[in-house]
């Protein structure tokens, strides 16, 4: 009975650690003093490059959940494949983490392929189900949110993480310089 009751305890000392490395990436992706105009138009693709790099899986999200929203007054039973789709998505990153080392996962079934083939399943049953105009309204509103936080967002500069400061030293303070932000956000 003991040992059960210590694996609750580090169970839920997981979701907490979990939930506080959420709190961080999302007070990153959006904190107001992170955001500001680039100097010229080759600063703001450098930084729209790096930050949709850095950022791909947040701004699939938001794009993802804007489609979602869009299907819902009207198109239930695509938003609803859309949902389960999203879950064999889910679902295959869970067995890529659960299994890192596995070749039948990296190299047969590469992610890549994965996600090609998810995108066409998606789009075959978008325009089978007429949905397409509640998706193009999705990327309305959504690319340009995304291509404006990608712009704006500072952080990944070099002059705003003091990159240039560790660039001579090999850029060992890096690690340091990012638990230094991740303290400053209130972690513990």
């Amino acid at each position: 009975m003991a040992t059960y009751g210590g694996g609750v305890l580090r169970r839920s000392a997981a979701v907490v650690e979990h939930a506080r490395s959420t709190r961080r990436a999302l007070a990153r992706f959006a904190r107001p003093q992170a955001f500001a105009a680039p100097p010229d138009a080759e600063a703001a693709a450098v930084r729209a490059v790096r930050n949709l790099r850095s950022f791909r899986l947040h701004y699939a999200l938001l794009l993802w959940v804007l489609l979602l929203a869009s299907l819902f007054p009207r198109r239930r039973a695509t938003m609803l494949f859309l949902m389960a789709a999203s879950k064999l998505a889910l679902f295959y990153g869970a067995l890529l983490k659960a299994f890192p080392n596995s070749a039948l996962l990296r190299q047969i079934v590469d992610r890549r392929l994965v996600a090609a083939l998810l995108t066409a399943v998606v789009g075959a049953e978008i325009v089978m189900t007429s949905a397409v105009p509640q998706f193009l309204l999705a990327m309305a509103v959504g690319v340009p949110l995304v291509l404006l936080h990608a712009v704006f967002r500072t952080q990944d500069d070099p002059a705003a993480c003091g990159e240039e400061a560790t660039a001579g030293n090999g850029g060992e303070l890096g690690p340091i310089l990012e638990k230094k932000e991740d303290l400053e956000l209130g972690s513990e």
